[in-house]
């Protein structure tokens, strides 16, 4: 096992401008982990369709929908890339640049999450004093 783990320490495995290709193992790996993202952002916009009376449900899969969608189509384009043996393109590094970009909007998306039930309890608020302001006439 240590032999499989060890390669992944050192800087030269890393940043190889030709990456090697996968085992099979971890392309199928790889290649069913960002499926299911993809699908995840797919499921998602269907969510925020349905799923109208759920304000916190709703607008927090309304903003995990691009992350999933993104982070699902860059991984088979650097999956695609790996398989084509392009030379720049399938390095490793990429998949560092990958985890650190997407990792650091996943949490911005889980602060705005976290904002939402203040926002909802405000949304309601507002609708309650709404309902006492006369509307315009047309």
């Amino acid at each position: 096992m240590s032999n499989y783990i060890k390669p992944l320490l050192t800087l030269s495995f890393w940043f190889k401008t030709v990456g090697e290709p996968f085992l099979p193992v971890f392309y199928y790996a790889l290649l069913a982990f960002f499926t299911l993202l993809f699908l995840a952002g797919i499921l998602s916009g269907i969510v925020f369709k349905a799923k109208k009376e759920f304000f916190i449900l709703r607008f927090a899969v309304k903003y995990l929908k691009g992350w999933f969608l993104w982070a699902g189509a860059t991984g088979y384009l650097w999956i695609f890339f790996t398989y084509e043996r392009a030379v720049f393109l399938s390095s490793r590094f990429w998949i560092l640049v990958w985890l650190l970009s997407f990792g650091l909007w996943l949490v911005f998306i889980i602060k705005k999450i976290r904002q939402l039930p203040g926002k909802e309890k405000e949304s309601q608020q507002k609708a309650q004093f709404d309902k006492y302001i006369p509307k315009k006439k047309k």
